[in-house]
């Protein structure tokens, strides 16, 4: 049998997968067929290493069965395979699939073909270690998830060339409740079309439905794989990528909510967080939390700062990025807890969703105060240079900020 009829029928019966071999193949005569559209809404999510590897996912109402990924460097003929995992959650299939051996710099495309119908060919970049942009949102929490919507179309259409983007916790109002998730992807769909997201847990994403009560975070964890933590048991609560000159840290700040139905949770990303630091080699080191390291009722900082901040001093991280208020605050330097020249540099993002609130203002440590209707945050970042700008969805701009090495 020839070669390329023997893996068109590897791939028409699905068993590709038990061929490790041959599992991302040419398959020239599969590209040439003619399909039907196919519509679906797949996001690019991080690895630990973007430069050479992406997880594709989608979600189907439908049983996904023989659905396969075709992708390729463009200019290139040569296409290769991927079939993805699926899992199913609630009334959805959830389907990823993790494609590596890219090459860094480089632009391909792929496409998820089902039968004889095929979604258009998506972009898909790989960077390097050069500058990079990065869409910032948080809070995106919403009863009507248009707004959510507006804000995410309009930071696309303002800045197309930004690579990454993540919403830092609180992405949905309730992390069970399938409509909400559903209202989020489809509010993405523009934004996430060829970036690549970086999820962030907040406390919404742990609660129950029907009386609100703390629950594992099982709508999070399904909906996004996530780099690997080493952690069998806390695995999808806390990760780390590195993405051009930076290495990004995501970390867990639900104690309150998930260490008595998950024990040992803050214990273990604290060894994993040593761990991570210590192996660390970008030249910047950033966090990304959802509840922040103050307390404005209390005008004094929150338990989330005081189990923090002493590690962030220690380990040498340059950006602090949280959420959680709803507010923005841009408080400087902020070294053993007290204002300095030097430290880490701490913003709470804001909001992009219609759940709105008001804090006060701290005269000691907020050297940028603002309560937006909603805004979005881009950072701008090379190997001397960190940027990060607020914008509010007005097109004012909240704040400008740099730290520089």
């Amino acid at each position: 049998m020839p070669r390329r009829l023997f893996l068109k029928l590897l791939v028409s019966l699905g068993l590709t997968k038990f061929f490790p071999s041959i599992s991302n193949v040419e398959a020239a005569s599969e590209s040439a067929r003619s399909y039907k559209k196919l519509s679906l809404n797949v996001e690019q999510i991080i690895t630990a290493d973007p430069r050479t590897s992406r997880t594709l996912m989608f979600r189907s109402t439908e049983p996904i069965k023989n659905i396969f990924i075709e992708y390729k460097m463009i200019g290139d003929d040569q296409i290769f395979i991927s079939r993805p995992a699926v899992n199913r959650y609630e009334d959805l299939f959830i389907a990823s699939s993790t494609i590596d051996q890219l090459k860094p710099e480089s632009v391909y495309e792929y496409r998820i073909i089902d039968g004889d119908r095929a979604t258009d060919w998506k972009k898909l970049s790989t960077p390097g270690f050069g500058r990079f942009q990065m869409l910032i949102f948080c809070d995106s929490q919403c009863v009507d998830y248009g707004v959510w919507k507006s804000v995410a179309d309009l930071a696309s259409k303002n800045f197309p060339d930004a690579e990454l983007v993540t919403v830092i916790g609180d992405i949905t109002d309730n992390g069970q409740y399938a409509p909400g998730w559903r209202g989020w992807h489809d509010g993405a769909a523009q934004l996430l079309s060829t970036r690549i997201f970086a999820p962030v847990m907040g406390n919404h994403e742990c609660y129950e439905p029907v009386n609100w009560l703390n629950c594992i975070p099982v709508g999070y964890l399904n909906h996004f794989v996530q780099p690997s933590n080493g952690s069998t048991k806390f695995d999808g609560c806390f990760y780390s990528f590195d993405y051009g000159a930076v290495h990004f840290i995501v970390l867990n700040t639900q104690f309150d909510e998930l260490e008595p139905l998950m024990p040992g949770l803050e214990d273990a990303q604290s060894y994993w967080l040593r761990r991570d630091v210590a192996n660390a080699n970008r030249p910047w080191r950033i966090v990304l939390m959802h509840k922040d390291i103050f307390d404005y009722m209390r005008d004094t900082f929150s338990d989330v700062g005081n189990r923090l901040m002493p590690l962030f001093d220690e380990f040498g991280i340059d950006l602090v990025l949280t959420g959680h208020l709803h507010t923005y605050r841009n408080r400087g330097h902020i070294f053993e807890q007290k204002k300095s020249d030097h430290g880490p540099v701490y913003v709470m993002c804001g909001l992009a969703g219609d759940q709105r609130y008001t804090e006060k203002v701290s005269a000691a440590f907020d050297e940028v105060a603002a309560t937006p209707k909603d805004n979005y945050l881009v950072l701008d970042a090379d190997a001397e240079e960190l940027r990060l700008r607020c914008f509010s969805v007005d097109g004012t701009i909240i704040d400008d900020l740099s730290i520089r090495k």
